[in-house]
């Protein structure tokens, strides 16, 4: 660390004693910054997730109108998220859960759901946001009669595997895919 001060130091000496003051701070910050946002953009990968190209899952509920496409997965992030957009079938919902390792947002694109976060049960309509930090019971249900989509998020990413991962598994297989990605079940979907 001492070192890249000096050097700050030395490239800001330099820098007052040839450019006005004015001139030599913006000079100085995007000179000292750039190279590192610049490293920083080229150990990622910039994608597009184009209509009807995001791998497609039937489920987890088991009905074939509750669909989970994903957009971003934690490989794609490099670890920082997971997205994906989740069409839910009229009065479908997953049990209450809760989630050891990551945070999880939504944001209700078409349809109407009931929200459980902790103790608290909301009607959230289309265009409503909700977030639900790790550790906190939560659960949904399309209360609309026609499919609701969920475009739904969560960070650090990795959590979005358990979806695709669940497809054909048995109980006791889908209670350890949960305990494998730091989920437990907590109580029954919201009647």
């Amino acid at each position: 660390m001492k070192s890249c001060l000096d050097a700050v130091r030395g490239y800001w000496s330099t820098l007052a004693r040839i450019v006005p003051f004015h001139t030599a701070v913006p000079v100085m910050v995007f000179g000292v910054l750039l190279p590192s946002v610049a490293a920083m953009a080229a150990g990622e990968k910039a994608f597009v997730v184009l209509p009807g190209s995001a791998p497609r899952f039937s489920g987890p509920r088991g009905r074939e109108a509750d669909v989970t496409e994903f957009l971003a997965t934690r490989e794609q992030t490099g670890g920082a998220f997971g997205l994906f957009r989740q069409t839910i079938a009229p009065k479908s919902g997953p049990p209450a859960h809760i989630h050891r390792a990551a945070d999880e947002f939504f944001y209700v694109v078409s349809g109407e759901f009931r929200v459980r976060l902790g103790d608290h049960i909301l009607r959230v309509p289309a265009g409503s946001f909700a977030f639900v930090p790790r550790g906190t019971a939560h659960t949904f249900k399309n209360v609309g009669t026609k499919p609701g989509v969920l475009l739904v998020g969560v960070t650090p990413g990795g959590l979005e595997k358990m979806f695709g991962e669940r497809q054909g598994v048995d109980s006791a297989a889908n209670q350890a895919l949960m305990k494998r990605h730091r989920t437990e079940a907590v109580g029954p979907p919201l009647p």
